[in-house]
């Protein structure tokens, strides 16, 4: 069983994932695994390229193009739809067909019951649809926008405003949209602890395959 995991921006669903990789779960990162194939898939970092120029391109001590830019990217899609629409069409066909593999070999080594595909843009990409059940992870809006910046202040990156995280947000579902959709619903503030939640989620979802 294929149990999807999304979540809006800030609302903490890598640390549900990891929580739930912990208890022993298989977990697939959407996000992450995009991540890499800028890195490992010459002609999608290619394509990127000849759309929006070198400036988006990485590239290493000998000139070869090995990865892509990603805060560039970013500023250049977040605020174009149409661009954006274009990216997603490279790279969600790639990611899709990534998780596949990975589903197979553990269907292989070691068969488990369920394994979890965390993915920021789970319902917007369709990817839903290749899932048993979906959990989305929720927060209030201030609270999300206190964890980006958070975030990036601890990775040494530039922090960005609150209009430019209401941006990115924008390009997301809407709490509303996710909740009325997911077969689960998780809240990450200050008044619901999230480990008893995830803990409950876990013993219902093994009762219910056993």
């Amino acid at each position: 069983m294929v149990v999807g995991l999304t979540g809006g921006m800030g609302a903490g669903k890598s640390l549900v994932a990891r929580m739930f990789a912990a208890l022993g779960a298989p977990t697939w990162d959407a996000d992450d695994t995009a991540k890499k194939l800028y890195r490992t898939d010459h002609a999608l970092r290619q394509s990127i390229v000849e759309r929006w120029g070198p400036e988006v391109g990485l590239c290493n001590d000998q000139g070869q193009l090995v990865d892509v830019r990603r805060a560039v990217l970013a500023d250049l899609v977040f605020a174009n739809p149409e661009e954006l629409a274009w990216l997603e069409a490279q790279v969600h066909p790639a990611v899709a067909r990534s998780f596949q593999r990975w589903l197979e070999l553990q269907t292989r080594a070691c068969a488990p019951k369920w394994v979890l595909r965390e993915a920021a843009i789970l319902f917007e990409s369709g990817s839903d649809a290749t899932c048993d059940v979906t959990i989305t992870i929720e927060a209030p809006e201030p609270l999300r926008i206190q964890r980006v910046k958070e975030r990036a202040r601890a990775r040494g990156q530039r922090v960005p405003t609150a209009e430019e995280i209401r941006a990115r947000m924008a390009q997301q579902w809407t709490e509303s949209e996710r909740t009325t959709r997911a077969e689960h619903v998780l809240r990450n503030d200050e008044d619901c602890a999230l480990l008893p939640q995830v803990l409950n989620l876990w013993g219902t979802m093994c009762g219910d395959m056993a």
